[in-house]
């Protein structure tokens, strides 16, 4: 494995309380849907169900409003996320140009369980979703900025 994080940015034209909002939701990204609607406190684990990919767990590590959230994500249903076991997903928020950056960090790769190549697997497939994941999030904050 060469690089242990994955790393993006993306442009949201609307305000950082707004792009906040919808970052602060647990394990919003975590499926083929956005999910808004849970809500966790720091240290709290909530599970995220999803019809394609199973059951979740996602654990609030920090949450900084309005600049920074920082989750541990299960690799695999239905397991707590531990540091043996998960990747840290963090989101930085910087106003600029009208609007906000969201920098996206997922980190841990290394200490997933399984081969390096099921780990190389699994961080090549997240690179494909947070693509994905975070084109959505702009599309439903500008959507609803624009109200």
């Amino acid at each position: 494995m060469t690089d242990d994080a994955i790393e993006r940015e993306i442009l949201i034209h609307a305000t950082i309380d707004h792009v906040w909002s919808l970052v602060s939701r647990t394990g919003f990204w975590i499926g083929d849907d956005l999910h808004f609607d849970v809500e966790a406190s720091e240290g709290e684990t909530v599970v995220i169900d999803t019809p394609a990919y199973g059951r979740f767990p996602v654990r609030v590590e920090r949450l900084e409003p309005p600049r920074h959230a920082a989750y541990r994500a299960s690799g695999s249903p239905d397991e707590d996320p531990t540091e043996a076991n998960s990747t840290l997903v963090e989101f930085t928020l910087i106003e600029r140009d009208g609007g906000v950056v969201v920098r996206l960090r997922e980190s841990g790769f290394v200490n997933l369980p399984g081969t390096e190549a099921s780990r190389d697997a699994q961080r090549d497939d997240n690179i494909g979703g947070w693509v994905t994941q975070l084109e959505r999030l702009r599309r439903v904050a500008e959507r609803a900025s624009a109200r």
